[in-house]
């Protein structure tokens, strides 16, 4: 679903016009630009609402907020890596992937072990 300013701000009650358009100017949202405005997706909406809980229920300051979206964004990130990694195990043959897991345990167990030695 493609919305532009004023359909985000009717969906997300918390938002006011103002807001939204600082937080694309910050960079904090980044809608694809079209000749008449600015157009969001439903990934823009989802980051509008993390914002407003951010801002508004947490209480983040501004200058913290670059720092918390930065995190966010290299956590989903990393999980996305994930995804793929788990996608080209599941292609392997069992064999591989009970070889991979086996080390994958003994590696854990090691770290699990050095852990409590700190």
């Amino acid at each position: 679903m493609r919305m532009d300013e004023r359909r985000v701000v009717a969906e997300v009650h918390r938002l006011t016009l103002r807001e939204l358009r600082l937080w694309v100017d910050e960079g904090w949202v980044r809608p694809a630009k079209k000749a008449d405005g600015p157009v969001f997706d439903e990934i823009d909406l989802a980051r509008i609402r993390l914002l407003c809980d951010l801002k508004k229920e947490m209480g983040l300051s501004s200058d913290a907020m670059p720092v918390v979206l930065g995190l966010i964004d290299r956590l989903n990130e990393t999980r996305r890596h994930l995804r793929h990694l788990m996608n080209a195990l599941e292609a392997q043959p069992a064999e591989v992937r009970q070889d991979i897991m086996a080390t994958f345990r003994s590696l854990k167990h090691i770290e699990g072990t050095l852990e409590d030695d700190q």
